[in-house]
């Protein structure tokens, strides 16, 4: 008993320790380590926008209630344009996303390698961290191999946010709750998937950063325990983020009243402070995994000088 209890306050302290070293490397070189993930979600954030307006002036859904209320006549090809309509933004955004998560997966790995010569060096450049990139044999198969699976994760885990769309209007069919709670719970349902997300790509997360720290030795597997306390590091960032978002969303009230060219660039802004300011928690957690990962204890295979 005494043993398991000590050996939790040991855990307990390495992660408090890993964590402020984490916040103190953040600090000192924050541009440095922040500039590939903040980089790719800005783009990401304008270039969704900028599609999302190109599709709704292109392929506009039309307000079925208000055509009903005004009797019009042929409602079955208004909603056969609404789905075809529907069908093709969703398309296009879902490409625009693929797209995105390319360039994180290259991001996170810049970030790993950036964290490492940092911790161990105490100097780096975006330029060598590229090149190091670059000389890791077969980093293109393991990025992929990486990108495939965050792909099918996201997948998976989106049905959840899907399957609550699909039952919800059955079930409130005879509940008759509040028109509001719709949006709550597709909110919460999203965020339940995000954070299914988040706890099972750590694995292979895991796995990459070693495979990226230690590239001769690519078939090691991640030390026991550290599974553990990436994934309380993964849901920590996640209530972080979360938290932060509800935090910024009544600055959209604002926008209410002003002029739909002010009030567009205004929500366009927000937007993108919005996913600035919450990609925050991912970053401290990338840096703390990486700065675990290397403090963890890998047993000397045959060939590796000791």
């Amino acid at each position: 008993m005494h043993y398991t209890d000590s050996v939790k306050g040991k855990g307990l302290r390495d992660m408090e320790s890993t964590a402020r070293r984490a916040f103190r490397l953040l600090r000192q070189h924050f541009l440095l380590l922040s500039s590939p993930w903040l980089g790719v979600c800005a783009v990401g954030s304008i270039v969704s926008t900028t599609v999302q307006q190109i599709l709704n002036r292109l392929y506009p859904l039309a307000d079925m209630r208000v055509l009903r209320v005004a009797g019009y006549a042929n409602m079955d090809a208004a909603l056969s344009n609404n789905m075809r309509n529907g069908l093709i933004r969703m398309g296009a955004i879902d490409c625009v996303l693929i797209v995105e998560v390319a360039f994180k997966v290259i991001a996170l790995a810049l970030m790993i390698l950036l964290v490492k010569q940092l911790s161990t060096q105490g100097e780096d450049t975006f330029s060598a961290a590229m090149e190091r990139l670059r000389k890791i044999s077969a980093v293109a198969g393991t990025l992929l191999k990486f990108y495939a699976i965050v792909l099918a994760l996201g997948l998976a885990t989106s049905l959840v946010t899907a399957l609550t769309a699909f039952v919800y209007p059955l079930i409130s069919a005879a509940m008759h709750p509040s028109p509001h709670l719709l949006r709550w719970v597709l909110m919460v349902s999203a965020d339940l998937g995000s954070l299914l997300f988040v706890l099972c790509v750590m694995t292979f997360f895991l796995n990459l950063v070693l495979r990226l720290q230690r590239p001769l030795f690519s078939d090691e597997e991640a030390p026991q325990g550290l599974l553990a306390r990436a994934i309380g590091y993964g849901a920590l960032a996640f209530g972080i983020q979360v938290a932060l978002g509800l935090l910024m969303r009544p600055m959209q009230r604002t926008l209410v009243g002003t002029p739909p060219m002010g009030a567009l660039i205004g929500q366009s802004l927000i937007g993108l402070a919005t996913n600035l300011v919450t990609a925050l928690p991912t970053i401290a957690c990338v840096v703390a995994i990486v700065l675990m990962v290397m403090d963890a204890e890998v047993p000397v295979t045959d060939g590796e000088p000791a």
